[in-house]
């Protein structure tokens, strides 16, 4: 059996990353793809290949098994100081030259990286079903649903299988600002805080978030991808649903010495996003919160 490889856009981002190293480690071939990356690659299945797929860079992508779409501006326009005509580009150029390499090359699979910020914080009360039809309005929401219906209109054209997969909230290791995203995660914030002797700053009216542990990424995915029967956007993360406050503590456990503290509430947060009843996902053993901050703590105080 030949071995698998898989190309990866966005490679040297934060979720990118965790996606190349985690598919490296369960065996494929992994070729990574972004305009920079912070260093060499961190497996021997890895190849970095630094392209502009913005310009439409071709990269070779014969033997391909499957095309995982990750590479995103997240920093809203205004901060970039770009219109929203700008922003749209950026995003969009890039995605489609990935689909006209798929076009190329046809896959097994390709896979759009979505998010849960394609919600409103009111499209729902008590969780984000797939029953739920997004009303975010914000540039990077408008701009990801463009992103979802232009990869499901391909599908619907193509042999090679199309998945959008939204993720929810991501942490874990490897996080970096970069100037496509110039914010991090709550969990490396407030880890950031308790290492500086700062309190964690939890929000007064405490939401609840499903936290998703980016190394299980890879696993999901590559169930997902599995399934012949790819079924509209797919939201892929944890079941685990906790409240700010739950995880700040956890922090603060690993770190003695820190508190918590609350400030005050600005703006909505959007519920939880609950997972799809996807068959192959039924069984995956997604970590839990403490135990994920756990190891994040010790991987970051070995480095």
């Amino acid at each position: 059996m030949s071995e698998r490889r898989i190309m990866i856009t966005g490679g040297g981002g934060f979720v990118g990353q965790a996606l190349v190293l985690g598919f490296a480690e369960l065996g494929w071939q992994v070729v990574a793809i972004d305009l920079a990356f912070d260093g060499p690659p961190s497996h021997a299945r890895v190849q970095h290949v630094v392209a502009d797929l913005s310009e439409g860079e071709r990269v070779e992508a014969a033997g391909v098994d499957v095309i995982v779409h990750a590479a995103w501006v997240t920093t809203d326009p205004a901060t970039l100081g770009i219109s929203g005509a700008e922003y749209r580009t950026k995003n969009l150029a890039p995605l489609e030259t990935a689909l006209s390499l798929a076009t190329q090359c046809c896959p097994g699979a390709f896979v759009f990286v979505s998010s849960s910020g394609v919600f409103a914080a009111d499209d729902a009360e008590g969780g984000l079903s797939d029953a739920h039809v997004p009303t975010g309005s914000s540039p990077y929401a408008v701009t990801k649903l463009r992103g979802e219906r232009l990869v499901s209109v391909w599908g619907n054209e193509r042999p090679t299988r199309a998945y959008v997969v939204r993720l929810g909230y991501l942490f874990g290791p490897g996080e970096a600002v970069r100037p496509s995203r110039q914010s991090v995660s709550l969990v490396a914030r407030w880890m950031e805080d308790a290492r500086a002797g700062r309190p964690l700053e939890v929000r007064a009216d405490d939401p609840r978030r499903e936290w998703t542990f980016t190394p299980d990424l890879a696993v999901a995915l590559e169930r997902l991808i599995a399934d012949p029967s790819p079924q509209g956007p797919i939201h892929l993360g944890s079941p685990h649903v906790l409240t700010d406050s739950d995880v700040a503590e956890c922090v603060a456990r690993e770190i003695p010495g820190t508190t918590v503290v609350t400030r005050r509430a600005h703006g909505r947060v959007k519920p939880p996003m609950i997972p799809s009843e996807v068959p192959a996902l039924r069984d995956l053993e997604w970590t839990d919160p403490s135990a994920a901050i756990h190891t994040l703590v010790g991987v970051e105080a070995v480095a």
